[in-house]
């Protein structure tokens, strides 16, 4: 086997040995057992979490990003058959955006 073709294919097994995306995984129950997204965001309001964006991972968490009621920035995966926080990625003390 000439070489190159060793080097590209010993390349692609070691890819293929590493997760390519660490990321956090939530409880995989059906979707129809996961809280409706609205649902989720009035919960967060009414914690005083003002949520800048949101998605699903990957992994099937909830992730949002925003700001708490005392104004420190948030990144946080929940679960997303109970809201339950599973993971806080990043926080910091920052003044939340000002809207007119």
């Amino acid at each position: 086997m000439p070489l190159l073709a060793r080097t590209v294919l010993g390349g692609l097994l070691l890819l293929g040995a590493t997760p390519l995306l660490a990321d956090t995984d939530c409880a995989r129950p059906d979707r129809s057992a996961w809280m409706p997204e609205s649902q989720f965001r009035e919960q967060m309001k009414r914690q005083g979490v003002q949520i800048t964006k949101f998605r699903i991972t990957p992994g099937h968490c909830y992730e949002i990003y925003g700001f708490d009621r005392d104004g420190r920035k948030l990144e946080v995966y929940y679960d997303p058959v109970d809201a339950r926080p599973v993971e806080e990625v990043a926080s910091s003390y920052l003044a939340p955006p000002s809207h007119p």
